[in-house]
Formats: C-alpha cells, sequence, structure tokens
C-alpha cells in the first residue's frame, strides 16, 4: 500500500482481504496509511476455505492464496487490480489501470482478466505447466491480475467454488494450486496479456541482484524471495525503504 500510495497521484480505493487475524490495530494502521495519503480504504472480511481444501494447500500458500477469488462476488466496479502482498510498485498504478482499460476497449472478445505471463525460474516450474497440460506460453502468474468482475461475476457466479471443484483434479503435490487452478480455468476463455513490467517475476535470471535504480516503472513481484527477509537482497532496498516510513507512521507514536 505504502508503495502504490507514494507513486499514485490519481484517487485510490485500497481493498483489503482479510480473515478474523486482522485485530483492530491492525485495521487502525491500514486506516492510518490510507489517510496519510488522501486515499480511501475498505476492509472485506472472507470466510475461509472448507477444512479439507486448507488442509490440502501447500503451507507457503496457504488459505489466503484463494482470497482473490472473491473479488468478483464482493465488488460490482467494471476493472478492479490485485495485488499480493509481495508486491512492490515502482510506477503509477494507473499506468496499469489504463492499459487493462485500453485492452479491454481494443478486443472484440471481451477478456475477463488483464494478466501477465509466468516467468519461470532455470529448471523450475516449466515441468510443473507442461505436466498439468498447459500451454506455458499461455500460461499467467496470478499475483498480479487486473479482475473484470462484472463479467466474471456473470460467467462464474461463485469463482471461488469453480476454482474449489478444479483443486481435486491437480496433479499432487500441488505447486501453485490457486494459480493452477484459475489457468484451467480461463485456457479456453479471452485473456488480455499485459507487459512485463506489470508483473516483473524477481525470480528470474537473477533480478533480485538487480539495484533500485534499475528496477523503477515496474510493479515488482519478489516470487521466491522476499523483500522482508534476511539477509536483504539489492531489489529489496526500495521496499526497506517503504517500510521505514511505515514504522515512522504507524509504529512510532
Amino acid at each position: 500500500m505504502v508503495s502504490l500510495f507514494r507513486r499514485t497521484a490519481s484517487p485510490v480505493t485500497a481493498h483489503i482481504l482479510h480473515d478474523a487475524g486482522l485485530t483492530p490495530v491492525g485495521k487502525a494502521r491500514l486506516a492510518t496509511v490510507a489517510e496519510y495519503f488522501g486515499q480511501s480504504l475498505r476492509l472485506h472480511a472472507v470466510p475461509e476455505p472448507p477444512p479439507e481444501i486448507a488442509a490440502g494447500l501447500p503451507p507457503q500458500f496457504g488459505p489466503g492464496s484463494l482470497y482473490r477469488l472473491h473479488l468478483p462476488r464482493l465488488l460490482g466496479e467494471e476493472q478492479v487490480i490485485y495485488l499480493d502482498c509481495d508486491v512492490c510498485c515502482t510506477l503509477d498504478i494507473r499506468e496499469l489501470w489504463e492499459e487493462a482499460a485500453q485492452g479491454r476497449a481494443a478486443s472484440g472478445a471481451e477478456p475477463l482478466l488483464s494478466c501477465v505471463r509466468n516467468q519461470t525460474a532455470e529448471g523450475a516450474g516449466g515441468r510443473a505447466i507442461v505436466k498439468k497440460g498447459l500451454d506455458q506460453a499461455h500460461y499467467f502468474n496470478s499475483g498480479i491480475l487486473v479482475f473484470h468482475p462484472r463479467r466474471l461475476h456473470a460467467l462464474f457466479p461463485d469463482l471461488m467454488a469453480a476454482v474449489l471443484r478444479l483443486l481435486p483434479e491437480l496433479p499432487r503435490p500441488l505447486l501453485y494450486p490457486d494459480q493452477d487452478a484459475l489457468n484451467l480455468l480461463f485456457r479456453r476463455l479471452p485473456l488480455h496479456w499485459l507487459g512485463e513490467r506489470f508483473n516483473y517475476q524477481l525470480h528470474v535470471t537473477g533480478r533480485w541482484l538487480l539495484p533500485p535504480d534499475q528496477l523503477e516503472g515496474r510493479l515488482l513481484h519478489f516470487c521466491g524471495r522476499k523483500p522482508w527477509c534476511e539477509p536483504l537482497c539489492p531489489s529489496a532496498l526500495g521496499h526497506l525503504e517503504n517500510y521505514r516510513f511505515l514504522e515512522q507512521c504507524c509504529f512510532e507514536k
């Protein structure tokens, strides 16, 4: 939120999807950040997935990885940007908004999602994608998505239920459960492909070693190595600067 608000001059409403673990103190801190930047905030408590589904999710993902699937039901807007929590913004988010809107207007097929192709580290996820019968060239990363809720809700009144029905069909062990299931669901539906800078995946070809000045104008997605973990990688220095601001804004009072 801090990185997005610091870079964006346009009015933004941040929709936070959360479970019962978000405390009143946490809610107050989120509100403080939005208020500092003069932006809006809405909190959405979402139900936990069924216990049998949650138990089968990899620990590095967990139930929170499925929260985005509630968006078409919760929001009636024409367009909504979804961002994972391991994203750091070094551009004006309006650029992504307008790129997705232009792609939607130019497409006769009315895409349901705007997304970026998944990038795999050397020898990592490519084989898993082939195993699932999905074309890697048309396999998107679900960490940054532009949803088109009205059309999605018309096609899938309950997107969560549609994805949960697919999870048992995925080969075990589950590696990227929500991402794989979404790709299965949308493999024959119209998508709008975005440029790589709108989901710049830092696990690729040592990108996490790049300094901040070489990472401007992108949505940095810290797949794999997280920017809040030690030891710090060079690409995390910009995130650390945002975190220092957050400490001053919310914690040093």
